[in-house]
């Protein structure tokens, strides 16, 4: 099962994306109900590996958070992939994602070093583009890159399966994991 570990971000939090999207007419519009930012991307597992990865981060102990979202970009250069919201890589979401990449290792899932950059993609863009749809793209980055999405809390984290729809992927919750109290000084 093609699963992975995110937080989700709630549409009503983040309302000004959805401005963005509106604003992109370009590429597929990642639906609101999808947005979320990865933790830990775990690839295809057997159920019986997620049962175990399941009761492990049931046992997770760490502090609720607060998540900034701010600011537009891509990924891909000169032949974008997606747009992307920026999430502020804080020291609260950095440990979060530590201690999941641990257990998720512990319960045996090899997962490959790679470099966190949160983000929350709303829009991927086909190989091919026109001239004008990369200008239009290049247009929201000038209009819409600094938008400020605003402070999420952030009181649990969610098992996801990734199941392919007609038109886009489709993410199933599993399971949510709670956090606990804030730490003093987020």
């Amino acid at each position: 099962m093609r699963s992975f570990l995110a937080i989700p971000v709630p549409e009503e939090q983040a309302e000004p994306l959805l401005d963005v999207q509106h604003a992109l007419e370009v590429g597929r519009p990642v639906p609101p109900e999808n947005w979320h930012v990865t933790l830990a991307f775990l690839g295809n597992q057997p159920e019986d590996v997620l049962e175990q990865l399941h009761d492990r981060l049931s046992e997770l102990d760490a502090p609720a958070l607060d998540m900034r979202i701010a600011g537009v970009d891509i990924f891909g250069g000169r032949k974008p992939s997606l747009l992307y919201a920026g999430v502020d890589m804080s020291e609260a979401l950095g440990h979060l994602r530590k201690k999941v990449r641990q257990v998720v290792r512990s319960a045996g899932i090899d997962l490959p070093r790679e470099r966190f950059r949160p983000h929350v993609t709303l829009a991927r863009f086909r190989k091919r583009m026109t001239m004008l749809e990369t200008q239009r793209i290049a247009g929201v980055l000038e209009a819409w890159g600094d938008v400020e999405a605003g402070v999420i809390p952030v009181g649990h984290f969610t098992l996801y399966r990734s199941i392919a729809g007609p038109d886009d992927m489709i993410y199933e919750p599993l399971a949510e994991y709670p956090l606990g109290q804030r730490s003093e000084g987020d």
